[in-house]
């Protein structure tokens, strides 16, 4: 009966058309009801309604066609991955284990082959852990020293010239090159850049492509290229970008949209390449800045000099409008005491002595402040209360009896012993920690994931911003809005506002109250209440709450599954350019209307489910391409997709970019790639080195297997 299939082991006896025993490829899944292929490394796939059809129409693909005639001629790179890790890789380079190995283990590498496998895998290593081509020079009688039995490593020899010119024209390069070539299966791609300057001087222009693979059935974000460049202007920016797509042969209507953080020239680098794409027919999908960026933007200056964009499709959080206006500093508390012991192993020596007296302390060291990473500030702070009283005693006691001379008319101590001796200055930072971490810390977290998270904006966006609102208005005023909706309260409603007792300080900061003056008490209210009203008007002004499309691809969750949805899924489908043709968008709602009233499997939904500690119900969601990938695979009775034109717009959706976090992450990849050491390195180096770690990363790391 349909849905009631179960994996018969008496196909394994079967053959394919051209005669090959699939027993070579196939597997039962994971339950009775599925299969796997382990060529292609498919994961579970679902026989339940078709049965040995299933089977028959998988083998039929393009790319297991493609994976046969490799088995049955070429030896090549595989590789061996964990069961349950998705990968995101080519055909060439898919597994956590790389080697050199024949796909059916029946060919032996000869003496040469050998060589080259252990050269590679050790290019590979240099590549991804930030190796110096220099430390390769004596690897090789370092290898015949410890290995004195083996003919491999006597025969090793990757000296600096020879592993610089094989990482940066021959695995680099041919990684790059099968990128291009699943870039070139995609309708559309998204362009995520940003730029910083490196160690060189140099401002070095960092691209990363998103895109949904068709051999994994994921989105995934790839290592493009790096462009180092003097003069960074737009006009730079995009002949550079149009340059690189022109090598490579990508057509430049292929780009969906740029994701991008906020720096004006790059709203003008944006422009540019929509007006260049107008001329050949196409256009960006034009959505605006970064919203995790504009986070920090807005936290780190917090006045009239900030950044606006009110047109801006992201997330724009401005914490510090709120707290600059209160006229706090609660930074400088922390950047002054973590500068007073860093680079002075002394002054750290003592401070670690009086920790330990200390019993129930573990954490002993002062976390970094970064100005370029204001929420971050919720960390440093939490450590910062952690270690208070050491902190006192050091700076109160041990130094003004130990360290008098070095104290004396020392300004930077004046300022640390007048913050740490002021309940006013610990209440600040007990109420700041209880922003980061009751209201800011979550959503950023959340949105820092790789994963296609562009149809939760718009729901996450209101939350936070009904969040703020309740911590200091009246919950009858706030209850029952969300959305668009909050951006109609008056917020500054005197009647609307909860007394000191009611509005939210955390309880830590509560509990310092008692330690305050009334008139130190009084102030912290009115600072407390300028900070709240400055976060809610910098929401007001900028978040997308009104903005259709934002609106509109919620409906892309599992749980938006609706007939009455069937207006919105148009609306999507007409605010991306040059994606549909108009009949293409007619079928789109009958599509639409099918999926509605489709039976969805619940393993594409629930990944995993039990109970936690406390035995309430602990839910783990499969990512939502993984919804996407299964409902999309549905075929007709005949064997033909059944949503050929939603499945054409939902893949080019999910690609779209929820933030730059992706980008801002290879600044420590760049950061291990090209230290102080390595400022020589050519652009073509770290071209090659960035696009093989990538390739590694990507294939789940390295491990080296016997097998």
């Amino acid at each position: 009966m349909p849905k009631d299939t179960k994996f018969n082991k008496a196909w394994l006896q079967r053959t394919d058309d051209e005669g090959n025993q699939v027993c070579q490829w196939l597997k039962q899944g994971t339950t009775d009801t599925t299969f796997q292929c382990v060529l292609c490394k498919t994961g579970d796939r679902e026989c339940a309604n078709q049965g040995w059809s299933a089977i028959y129409q998988h083998m039929k693909t393009k790319n297991h066609v493609e994976k046969i005639k490799a088995l049955k001629n070429n030896l090549k790179f595989v590789t061996q991955s964990p069961k349950s890790q998705p990968l995101s890789t080519n055909d060439i380079l898919e597994t956590s284990s790389l080697r050199l190995d024949d796909v059916r283990k029946s060919p032996m590498l000869n003496f040469d082959q050998q060589i080259t496998k252990a050269e590679t895998l050790w290019a590979l290593n240099v590549a991804r852990r930030g190796f110096s081509y220099n430390s390769c020079d004596s690897i090789g009688d370092i290898f015949r020293s410890m290995f004195p039995d083996s003919k491999i490593a006597e025969q090793f020899n990757m000296q600096s010239k020879k592993i610089s010119y094989v990482i940066s024209h021959g695995i680099g390069p041919y990684f790059h090159r099968d990128l291009i070539k699943q870039l070139k299966r995609c309708e559309k791609f998204v362009l995520c850049i940003d730029e910083q300057t490196n160690v060189q001087n140099k401002k070095q222009l960092d691209l990363l492509v998103k895109f949904w693979t068709y051999a994994e059935g994921l989105v995934v974000t790839r290592y493009y290229k790096s462009i180092l460049l003097g003069h960074a202007q737009a006009n730079v920016l995009q002949d550079a970008i149009i340059n690189c797509f022109k090598t490579d042969g990508i057509d430049l209507k292929r780009l969906l949209m740029l994701g991008r953080d906020n720096p004006s020239v790059n709203i003008s680098l944006e422009n540019l390449i929509d007006q260049e794409m107008k001329k050949m027919g196409g256009g960006l999908l034009l959505l605006d800045s970064c919203n995790l960026h504009l986070v920090h933007n807005g936290f780190k200056t917090g006045d009239c000099t900030c950044l606006l964009v009110t047109t801006s499709l992201f997330i724009t959080i401005s914490f510090a409008l709120g707290i600059s206006s209160a006229n706090w500093h609660v930074e400088n508390i922390c950047t002054e005491i973590y500068s007073w012991f860093n680079q002075s192993p002394a002054r750290k020596e003592d401070l670690i002595d009086i920790i330990d007296e200390f019993d129930n302390l573990v954490e002993k060291t002062l976390l970094y402040f970064t100005i370029t990473r204001w929420i971050l500030l919720g960390k440093v702070i939490e450590r910062v209360l952690f270690l208070w009283e050491p902190l006192n005693e050091y700076f109160l006691n041990f130094l003004s009896i130990a360290q008098k001379a070095q104290i004396y008319k020392n300004d930077k101590y004046e300022k640390i012993k007048s913050n740490l001796t002021s309940n006013v200055a610990k209440i600040q930072l007990q109420f700041v920690l209880f922003l980061c971490e009751n209201i800011f810390d979550r959503f950023l977290t959340w949105f820092q994931q790789e994963g296609p998270l562009i149809h939760l904006l718009h729901h996450e966006l209101s939350e936070l911003f009904h969040l703020v609102l309740l911590q200091f208005l009246k919950s009858d005023y706030v209850a029952g809005k969300s959305g668009d909706d909050l951006l109609d309260l008056d917020f500054k409603l005197n009647e609307k506002q909860l007394n000191n007792k009611q509005i939210r300080i955390g309880e830590r900061a509560r509990k310092q109250l008692n330690l305050l003056t009334q008139q130190e008490r009084e102030a912290f209210f009115n600072d407390v209440r300028k900070i709240y009203h400055g976060i809610a008007q910098y929401f007001k002004l900028n978040l997308p709450l009104k903005h259709q499309f934002l609106r509109d691809i919620q409906i892309l969750h599992h749980s938006l599954k609706d007939v009455q949805n069937a207006d919105q899924i148009i609306r999507v489908a007409r605010a991306v350019p040059h994606l549909l043709t108009d009949r293409e968008i007619a079928h789109l709602h009958d599509e639409w209307l099918t999926y509605s009233i489709e039976t969805i499997d619940e393993k594409w939904i629930i990944k995993s489910a039990g109970k936690d500690s406390n035995g309430n119900d602990d839910i783990t969601y499969q990512r939502i391409d993984f919804y996407w990938n299964n409902v999309l695979s549905i075929t007709t009775t005949d064997g033909r997709p059944k949503y050929p034109t939603l499945s054409k717009l939902v893949k080019n959706i999910l690609i779209i970019s929820h933030g730059n976090a992706d980008v801002e992450r290879g600044f420590s990849i760049n950061e291990n790639i090209i230290v102080p050491n390595r400022s020589l390195l050519s652009e073509v180096s770290i071209n090659g080195l960035r696009t093989t770690y990538d390739a590694v990363k990507c294939a789940g790391g390295m491990s080296f297997s016997t097998k």
